[in-house]
């Protein structure tokens, strides 16, 4: 049986990988997997697998992991159902990776850990009551919006990502409008309503910490950035909670400190498109990774 890691080809070459998962096809390798090159837009825009496997070797039966960009939740379900047809089963299911790649997919299971939140799906959005109803579970806090998936905080923060009191309709209009023009038809399920938490360092971005788990023990948790590493990361114990209760094999979890000094999970997502946080956790991944394949 043969592990193998599935890696996002580059468009300008598609015989060579992405160049920012060089250091992970080697590191793969390094683990001993057979690093498989995909098409992605082939999968993700045109959601044609036979097409972005066109170039896909698995010479005989194993397991396999995704390691690359963000992919729709049918593109992954098509890319589960193709491998498996070629021998090669994914360790993760379409159902798992839904489950952690749309924030309102794991939120039962880790409420605890999270500010409290709030969704309405595309469908309903255009119905006041639903969004009400949503924005009433917060009084007068402030709640930050996105997606499924994605936000809007990094560019648009007051526009389309802020709206400093859940009572006030018609400034969560303006924002919610306005997200919605910003996500056009790129939006991911509908809109969820998130309790703002200030975050250190207050009014800039939180210094983040991302820990990597597989089969519901974290490898790891890294700082995000240079100005996280200055900083202790969240305690064993809250990772090693959230870790137990992650809904799927691998997945990934970012916390973040608030002005009291409480640690809180800001989401979870789907091990094989969550950024690596530093070029250190490429080896030890993979080689954790390579040993559950093993076992299973």
């Amino acid at each position: 049986m043969a592990n193998y890691a599935i890696f996002c080809s580059d468009p300008l070459n598609p015989r060579s990988v992405e160049p920012e998962f060089v250091g992970e096809f080697s590191a793969a390798r390094e683990a001993g997997f057979a690093p498989v090159l995909i098409d992605h837009d082939a999968l993700d825009q045109r959601i044609d697998p036979k097409q972005a496997l066109r170039s896909a070797k698995f010479v005989e039966p194993g397991r396999a992991v995704y390691r690359g960009w963000m992919l729709r939740s049918d593109a992954y379900a098509a890319l589960f159902e193709a491998t498996r047809e070629l021998g090669a089963e994914l360790l993760t299911p379409p159902s798992a990776y839904e489950a952690c790649h749309h924030a309102p997919g794991s939120y039962a299971t880790l409420r605890a850990f999270t500010p409290e939140t709030t969704w309405v799906t595309k469908e309903r959005l255009d119905h006041p009551a639903d969004i009400d109803a949503a924005l009433s579970t917060f009084g007068e806090q402030p709640v930050v919006i996105k997606d499924w998936v994605k936000s809007q905080a990094s560019g648009y923060w007051d526009e389309a990502c802020f709206i400093p009191s859940a009572t006030d309709r018609n400034a969560a209009s303006r924002v919610i409008q306005k997200f919605r023009e910003l996500q056009g038809d790129s939006l991911v399920g509908g809109i969820v309503f998130k309790r703002y938490v200030p975050l250190l360092p207050v009014g800039k971005p939180a210094d983040e910490h991302r820990a990597f788990i597989i089969n519901g023990a974290a490898l790891g948790c890294w700082p995000r950035s240079n100005a996280a590493a200055a900083r202790e990361g969240p305690p064993a114990e809250l990772v090693s909670q959230v870790a137990a209760l992650v809904p799927s094999p691998f997945a990934s979890a970012d916390f973040a400190v608030d002005a009291s000094g409480r640690w809180w999970l800001l989401e979870v997502g789907d091990g094989q498109v969550s950024g690596l946080p530093s070029d250190t956790a490429a080896k030890p991944l993979f080689e954790a990774l390579a040993s559950k394949l093993k076992r299973a």
